[in-house]
C-alpha cells in the first residue's frame, strides 16, 4: 500500500509576514491559518496590543486559545460578567477554554505588549457579547 503524500511545510518568515490591523485595536502579524499555510487545526498569530487598548468582550465558539506574553503586562478579564482577572507579565501563558468569556487588555499607558497566540483550529469563530 502506497503511503498518502504528505502536506509540504510552509515557513512563514516573521520579518516578512506583513502586520494587519485587527477589529480590537490590536496589529497582527499571521503566521499559520488555514488561508496562509493551509492549516486545518492550527491557527498562530504574534500581535501587538497598543496601550490602552481593551478589547471587546468575546467568546471563540469553536477553539480554545493559548496565549505566551512576549512583553506585558497584559490583563485578562474573564468569567460570566468579566467579573475575574488575571496580571500576567512576560513570560507568563494563559489559556482560553472554547466559549468562555474574556477580554484583553493593556494597562500600560506608554508601551505596547506583545503576545504569542495559538488556537486549535484554522480559523476562529467570534462572538462579541
Amino acid at each position: 500500500m502506497a503511503e498518502a503524500a504528505a502536506a509540504p511545510i510552509v515557513l512563514t518568515r516573521g520579518a516578512e509576514a506583513p502586520w494587519s490591523g485587527h477589529r480590537s485595536g490590536m496589529s497582527i502579524q499571521f503566521g499559520v491559518s488555514g488561508e496562509l499555510s493551509g492549516s486545518r487545526n492550527v491557527f498562530m498569530t504574534h500581535q501587538r496590543i497598543p496601550p490602552g487598548m481593551e478589547s471587546t468582550p468575546h467568546v471563540h465558539t469553536n477553539c480554545e486559545t493559548a496565549m505566551f506574553v512576549l512583553a506585558g503586562p497584559v490583563l485578562m478579564r474573564h468569567g460570566p460578567a468579566l467579573e475575574l482577572e488575571h496580571h500576567a507579565e512576560s513570560g507568563d501563558f494563559f489559556y482560553v477554554p472554547a466559549n468562555a468569556p474574556h477580554q484583553i487588555v493593556n494597562p500600560s499607558t506608554t508601551e505596547d505588549a506583545a503576545v504569542v497566540l495559538c488556537r486549535d483550529a484554522a480559523e476562529e469563530i467570534v462572538r462579541e457579547l
